[in-house]
């Protein structure tokens, strides 16, 4: 089953954080309807975790920066576990030439919350976006 992924937009004339449509990241085509979205300006594409997992098993997060939005790269990942406190925290600055990845387990049951940052173009102020992913017993 392939991997969806969903992109960051940011707008110049709304604050609000989008969504942009799924894309299959690995292909070709994956990168051209990135490109294609024109609306506005792509900054850091991440990648959109499983809705529901296993207890025990690993769920994928990971970032990739599109050099031609002009924007910047930094990111921050921040995963909540069922009992709310943060056990995963990655930063830097996404790749260019490909999607830096990690794998997380879900060690109990319950929700974990994701928690993606990145800056829109010509902003300092942190957009979010959160993603949660339920752990249940199988």
């Amino acid at each position: 089953m392939p991997k969806v992924r969903l992109a960051l937009l940011t707008a110049s004339v709304a604050a609000a954080l989008s969504v942009a449509l799924p894309v299959v990241a690995g292909t070709a085509a994956a990168r051209e309807s990135a490109v294609a979205i024109s609306a506005a300006p792509q900054v850091v594409l991440v990648n959109q975790p499983a809705g529901s997992i296993c207890v025990g098993r690993t769920f994928t997060v990971g970032v990739w920066f599109q050099q031609f939005s002009g924007g910047s790269s930094a990111f921050q990942i921040a995963i909540y576990g069922p009992r709310l406190k943060r056990f995963f925290y990655r930063h830097g600055l996404a790749p260019s030439s490909h999607w830096r990845f990690w794998k997380v387990r879900a060690g109990r049951a319950g929700r974990y919350r994701t928690i993606y940052s990145g800056h829109r173009p010509g902003a300092t102020a942190w957009t979010h976006y959160q993603v949660i992913t339920r752990a249940r017993r199988c």
